[in-house]
């Protein structure tokens, strides 16, 4: 008999961190900074990094045709190609064969 009793003692003073331990268990897994959410928010992390990288690419193309299209130092040929691209020209001699 009082092994029963000790044994449902010792339950009962064991029910609440059972408890406690699983809800911090719980949350440990599913809770706002959780497992779950890490392993999202690194997919996001690796997802922006590769969009930055092509931003940042093309920032860097973007900037050089500037440079080279400044008004104190204007670089003749790539005025030339940009101009006959944008407004469709080309000299008389020249032999124009288009992309399909």
């Amino acid at each position: 008999m009082t092994d029963s009793l000790n044994i449902s003692n010792r339950f009962r003073k064991m029910i609440i961190p059972m408890i406690c331990s699983l809800i911090i268990i719980y949350f440990f897994v599913y809770g706002m900074r959780s497992i779950q959410q890490r392993s999202s928010l690194r997919e996001q992390i690796s997802v922006l990094n590769q969009e930055y990288s092509l931003v940042h690419k093309r920032r860097v193309k973007i900037e050089s045709h500037v440079k080279l299209l400044r008004p104190d130092h204007v670089n003749p040929d790539f005025l030339d190609q940009e101009s006959r691209k944008i407004l469709g020209l080309m000299y008389r001699d020249e032999i124009v064969i288009p992309n399909q």
